[in-house]
């Protein structure tokens, strides 16, 4: 809940009278539509790969990292190893990973992502990619420098204050 009501999204929310509401520049209004669409592009890769939030997030580390120790998972989602355990449990039932022991430590496993579930997924991401490179090329090398540095420090600011949370 945040301090004037409603949600962390600021569904709910009666605005403060007394305060005026902030100026934000186009952009920074589209960075909000930006992540609002990226939530809604999140939500059907759950859907279609039939997993929750926290399977979706492990399944995006092992198919970004390879096959990963479920310690190193845990840390990577940043959630208890019994809920990790939880939720690679889930995945192997799905289909989605495997547990295979780890090559140089007989106590240990690693959580290997289903070549089945691997290929769903790129089916899934890379004509999204491909789009999104397409955009990109059409602005010049200059133009792409200035979209790269806002979104690296807009991605900072937003980072830096999901820390301060902790």
């Amino acid at each position: 809940m945040n301090p004037v009501g409603g949600d962390a999204r600021g569904e709910g929310v009666t605005p403060d009278p007394s305060r005026p509401a902030p100026q934000v520049h186009r952009a920074t209004e589209l960075l909000r539509d930006l992540t609002d669409a990226t939530d809604l592009f999140r939500e059907s890769l759950r859907e279609d790969l039939t997993v929750n939030a926290t399977d979706l997030a492990a399944m995006q580390h092992l198919l970004t990292s390879g096959p990963i120790a479920p310690t190193g998972l845990s840390r990577l989602l940043g959630i208890s190893t019994t809920a990790t355990t939880t939720a690679i449990d889930r995945l192997v039932d799905l289909g989605h990973v495997t547990r295979v022991p780890h090559p140089s430590d007989r106590r240990s496993i690693l959580v290997v992502p289903s070549e089945r579930s691997r290929a769903r997924a790129f089916e899934l991401m890379i004509p999204v990619l491909a789009e999104l490179e397409a955009v990109l090329a059409d602005f010049s090398d200059e133009e792409q420098a200035a979209i790269t540095a806002y979104l690296e420090r807009a991605t900072a600011v937003y980072r830096d204050h999901a820390q301060r949370g902790e």
